[in-house]
């Protein structure tokens, strides 16, 4: 159970770090200009664009115990599942189209496409795909336990500040209610990961801590400059 309790504080502090850095308390006050929400929301398409492949290969080397688990979060990604309205794509696709960001969209596949021919050419920080596995498995879930708890008002924000329908941030509205199921269960599939590839806890802890180094928030939706600055606030 220490690698759940660890796991889950180093998404909260992250997530104390994401909500007072200047670029997100700007997008939540309705301080950004109108081209700081449109970077934003850019950002947002293109760190959850390809999530479908992401949650392919968690289920690809999922444990017994989480495949059921994950089968349902990869089938509500491609909107196939029960009760499911449309893919989480779609659905990003939507957002990009209200903000008026369709011209951008071409260039956002491709950079999302960049991002995955990154994550499988570049050099490993594990030994084996089994650690590989775990630190994806941890990043994941980071972003499915900060929006069970954080998508309402980044949902919120962009209707009030940035004046989108509501319809066009549907996006925010159904990780609001899916990913808190989703979180709770990927904190309990990573205690089953370790257990089924006989990673030691330490060890899982590590390959948790390593993946955790940089708060992915902020530098998924804000840049490497913003990340840096946060950086330089934390050592003051």
């Amino acid at each position: 159970m220490r690698l759940k309790t660890e796991v889950e504080n180093l998404y909260r502090r992250a997530i104390a770090e994401f909500v007072v850095c200047d670029e997100f308390m700007a997008i939540e006050l309705g301080r950004a200009s109108r081209s700081d929400y449109d970077r934003f929301i850019a950002n947002v398409v293109r760190t959850h664009l390809r999530s479908p492949q992401i949650v392919a290969f968690l289920y690809s080397v999922a444990p017994p115990q989480a495949v059921r688990n994950l089968m349902h979060n990869l089938l509500e990604e491609l909107g196939v599942d029960e009760g499911a309205e449309a893919s989480h794509p779609s659905l990003l696709r939507k957002l990009a189209y209200g903000a008026g960001l369709a011209e951008s969209l071409p260039a956002l596949k491709a950079a999302a496409s960049v991002d995955i021919h990154q994550v499988v050419v570049e050099p490993l920080l594990y030994p084996s795909l089994k650690e590989t596995g775990l630190a994806a498995m941890v990043e994941v879930g980071a972003f499915e336990y900060m929006l069970s708890r954080l998508a309402s008002t980044i949902g919120r924000a962009l209707v009030t500040h940035r004046k989108l329908p509501l319809e066009t941030v549907k996006w925010f509205t159904c990780h609001s209610e899916v990913d808190i199921k989703h979180a709770e269960q990927g904190l309990e599939n990573l205690e089953h990961y370790a257990a089924y590839y006989d990673l030691a806890e330490e060890e899982a802890v590590t390959i948790a801590e390593i993946a955790m180094r940089e708060n992915v928030y902020i530098k998924r939706y804000f840049g490497e400059g913003a990340l840096e600055r946060q950086a330089g606030r934390v050592l003051q």
